[in-house]
């Protein structure tokens, strides 16, 4: 039900792009982006600040008022304190005065307490990452020993597992069974909630996680005329390498992958123009035909210079 809510969504906002009537289009809607304000400095600067909001899909925007905002006085490390599910579903973030897990469904505009997973207080906090379905989250941050140190909480029941000494999760399957992880020699993949290792490859790969739970989807962004921007295909199993190039507009830079469960690989791109209050962040999401080579528009959205710190649906 989830993956059909999200195409409907997904293809409600092409039809509005392209003219078709707000009123004849009924989907549930999805996170686009979380972010807040951004308010001037004395030194000309401008910082994050007010409540945590979240953008829709459907136009709307939806205030977080109890979310946390800060790491610690000050210090706006925004990833860490907020994170949206890969498929647009849900926000988790922590609630500031008593620092539970919330779980926030766009479908409902409801949160719910994770209540067994509170603030850690014996680290510095410095990402924050939510599974597909909301059934895990990844709390990564510094020791302090100065030592980084990430941990995988099961929201319902609790129980936490420490990745190796130099792990760092890179990203869940979009069913939620998997997890890869790894540092910059090996990637591993784990079964999530028995958190054993289902393969190990003595490799570095980036990128978002297939449903098959062992292809990686990676990016290889490019700037010059003669090289095309591509999608990075590498199978954990069997080694086996692809790559699918593809030409974006001018301006527009590459920035992530992310898989559906029937198996698309969607990108994401950002266009950057204007300057000051007129700066404008033009985000597009395209779902990428592996045979053809050719993109086809699913989602784009403004990101306005009045938005400071913000979290993109990404893996």
């Amino acid at each position: 039900m989830r993956l059909r809510a999200v195409i409907a969504a997904l293809m409600a906002a092409v039809a509005i792009v392209a003219g078709a009537p707000a009123e004849a289009v009924a989907a549930t809607p999805v996170v686009r982006y979380v972010g807040m304000g951004a308010c001037s400095q004395s030194d000309g600067g401008r910082h994050p600040c007010g409540p945590w909001k979240v953008w829709l899909s459907n136009g709307r925007v939806v205030a977080l008022p109890e979310a946390r905002r800060t790491v610690a006085p000050g210090e706006y490390v925004t990833q860490a304190v907020v994170d949206v599910s890969q498929d647009g579903a849900l926000v988790a973030y922590f609630r500031e005065r008593d620092g539970v897990l919330m779980i926030w469904k766009a479908a409902t505009g409801k949160a719910r307490p994770a209540s067994k997973v509170h603030w850690p207080d014996d680290m510095q906090m410095t990402w924050l990452t939510l599974s597909p379905g909301g059934r895990f989250v990844g709390l990564r941050g510094l020791l302090p020993s100065g030592r980084e140190v990430e941990r995988l909480v099961d929201t319902t029941k609790g129980k936490a597992f420490t990745l190796p000494k130099g792990y760092q999760s890179w990203g869940f399957s979009p069913d939620g069974g998997r997890m890869l992880a790894g540092n910059n020699r090996t990637a591993v993949l784990y079964a999530t909630g028995t958190w054993k290792v289902k393969l190990r490859r003595s490799v570095y790969t980036r990128g978002a996680l297939g449903p098959g739970g062992v292809t990686v989807a990676g990016i290889r962004p490019s700037d010059s005329a003669s090289q095309k921007n591509a999608v990075l295909l590498r199978n954990l199993a069997t080694g086996k390498k692809s790559t699918i190039p593809f030409r974006l507009g001018k301006g527009e830079r590459l920035l992530a992958t992310r898989w559906d469960k029937a198996g698309h690989v969607d990108v994401l791109t950002r266009i950057d123009r204007g300057s000051g209050s007129a700066y404008r962040r033009t985000h597009t999401w395209y779902r990428l035909d592996r045979t053809t080579h050719r993109l086809r528009r699913l989602d784009s959205f403004v990101i306005p210079a009045s938005v400071g710190g913000y979290v993109l649906t990404a893996p």
